[in-house]
């Protein structure tokens, strides 16, 4: 049986945006309603949603459910603890690496002109 080290497991419950998930990988419908983020719950298909970007954690009002990354991606994809955990592991490098072509890109450098 995989384990995973309790690092390992905050790391992807915090230090991934639960909203950049839920657009970009997981590709949910999403909107923004009266200055809030909300989602389609994929549990009830209901707009009754909202993340908190604090805590890193989504929630349905109506299901009364909450979701962190590893539980909305076991919700939405219909898959294992392990399967889930590699899968969020794989993706946090991913964003790690377009964050540092972001900032590799922005970075200007001065030469001296020979002084």
């Amino acid at each position: 049986m995989k384990r995973f080290t309790q690092n390992e497991l905050f790391e992807l419950r915090n230090h991934i945006p639960i909203s950049t998930l839920i657009v970009e990988r997981l590709k949910i419908p999403a909107k923004i309603s009266e200055g809030i983020f909300r989602f389609l719950c994929p549990l009830c298909g209901e707009f009754q949603t909202a993340t908190n970007p604090k805590t890193n954690l989504a929630r349905c009002f109506r299901c009364e459910r909450n979701f962190n990354t590893i539980d909305m991606v076991m919700t939405c994809e219909k898959t294992t603890f392990v399967k889930t955990v590699d899968m969020l592991k794989a993706y946090q490098q991913k964003l790690k690496q377009v964050r540092h072509l972001s900032n590799s890109n922005g970075k200007h450098t001065c030469s001296s002109g020979g002084k």
